[in-house]
């Protein structure tokens, strides 16, 4: 464990979930306890609608003079972190099928869901001993962004685990593969080093110390053919390297 692990800044709520209203001029704010009914995977915000879905809520309570949710109104499902919200879902309410308490059973329809988002950071603050090589590549870009939303919080700064990083690409797949591979080379388990995409690598370079970093590359006709072929650009490797440059750190192929 390093010291990027999650960290809320104040102890975790009772509550682990909210519902926040997108209508205009509605603040409500409703925390609950569990969520079932949503997605496994994720539902793009792009796609199609997935329709008719039972959604139980538990825990829910409404507060005073404020009401529940309402039937045709829409809502972003979020997962609680301390002083941290992470959207997870968006839901729109089509009927309430049943109340007993605080357990509430919806019909819905989703318009977007990330789902293992929720899942890896219910992991990481239950001291769960996963990491982004173990689980099915479907898991990488929410794995990169779980680590982008605890990095946020921080301005982008964060540990670094060591001055010396070794950029091998053996093994990767993909362009998601390679940034969670330099995130957790740079940071630790839970190191962010962009949102697959080279502006969020150099404004996370800047933000930490980037003349104490040695990027070393020990195969770089590789290196530059898995960034080429993974992102469809040829001068990927280039512009990449000339951030590293720029920035103020050292790289080297004597490795």
């Amino acid at each position: 464990m390093t010291d990027n692990a999650p960290k809320p800044s104040k102890p975790l709520p009772e509550k682990k979930y909210c519902l926040r209203s997108e209508s205009n001029g509605d603040d409500i704010v409703l925390f609950f306890d569990s969520v079932e009914g949503l997605p496994d995977g994720c539902v793009e915000k792009e796609g199609t609608e997935t329709e008719d879905l039972l959604l139980v809520i538990e825990g829910m309570e409404a507060p005073k003079n404020c009401p529940a949710l309402r039937e045709g109104a829409v809502y972003t499902i979020c997962r609680v972190i301390g002083d941290i919200e992470v959207d997870v879902a968006g839901i729109h309410c089509k009927q309430l099928l049943h109340r007993a308490g605080t357990r509430h059973h919806w019909l819905i329809s989703v318009g977007w869901a990330r789902m293992p988002l929720a899942l890896i950071l219910d992991a990481w603050l239950g001291g769960v001993p996963v990491g982004w090589r173990a689980l099915n590549p479907l898991y990488r870009p929410s794995w990169i962004e779980a680590c982008m939303k605890l990095a946020a919080s921080r301005n982008w700064r964060q540990v670094l685990v060591t001055e010396r990083v070794v950029l091998s690409v053996t093994g990767l797949q993909a362009i998601d593969d390679f940034y969670c591979h330099l995130g957790e080379a740079l940071f630790g388990d839970w190191g962010y080093a962009g949102n697959s995409n080279l502006d969020a690598f150099e404004e996370v370079l800047r933000a930490n110390q980037p003349e104490r970093i040695l990027f070393c590359i020990p195969d770089e006709a590789g290196f530059d053919a898995f960034l080429a072929r993974t992102t469809g650009r040829p001068d990927y490797a280039t512009v990449f390297k000339q951030i590293v440059i720029e920035a103020g750190a050292r790289l080297s192929t004597a490795c």
